[in-house]
């Protein structure tokens, strides 16, 4: 498989940035905000419409990925309330949950990519190997020196959902947490063609 290989800073890192930069809030579990004054629950989804950055009404697009875990999930996970990350960072219909825990804790970050398959994963730092996750083609890698594991699912030749796992010391444990989210998330995904 040939991968693409770009110097431009890719969405993986931006979003581990942003998740950097945007704090959980335990005050209001099961929330999040989607960049307007609309709040959502865990288990809710917002139905695939026609926008106008999403004229054809993608499913994925307009999928609300905050809903991927409802509030049982969350605490079984030992996650605080997925929060959206700032849409002017990705520019990606995105998620981040967080662990309850400071010390060796994790993000697990959820992404859509509407331009670019799993053949163009640009950030890897190696090449990516090829899987299977549930009923979808995948890849899995490492990207930005090990600091965070993904494994970027095929919605078609040019979509895909990649679940980025960041923290929990890296390595093998950052792989099965990465390997963990995309199994859980692959079967809750909405069908969408991209």
């Amino acid at each position: 498989m040939s991968i693409a290989l770009s110097s431009r800073v890719s969405l993986p890192a931006l979003a581990v940035v942003a998740a950097g930069l945007v704090g959980c809030s335990e005050q209001m579990p099961g929330q999040a905000s989607a960049g307007d004054t609309a709040t959502r629950g865990p288990g809710s989804s917002t139905p695939a419409a026609p926008s106008e950055s999403n004229p054809g009404g993608d499913v994925l697009a307009e999928f609300d990925y905050c809903s991927l875990l409802d509030d049982g999930e969350l605490s079984d996970l030992g996650l605080v309330a997925g929060e959206l990350l700032d849409a002017d960072v990705t520019n990606r219909p995105n998620c981040t949950w967080k662990t309850k825990r400071a010390a060796g804790g994790y993000d697990i970050t959820v992404f859509y990519i509407d331009n670019m398959g799993i053949d163009e994963v640009n950030n890897a730092d190696a090449e990516p190997v090829l899987t299977t996750v549930g009923e979808h083609q995948a890849v899995k890698f490492q990207s930005w020196g090990g600091g965070n594991s993904a494994i970027a699912l095929k919605i078609s030749d040019s979509s895909r959902v990649e679940i980025v796992a960041t923290g929990s010391g890296g390595g093998e444990t950052q792989d099965a947490l990465a390997e963990q989210y995309a199994k859980l998330f692959e079967q809750k995904l909405p069908k969408g063609d991209g």
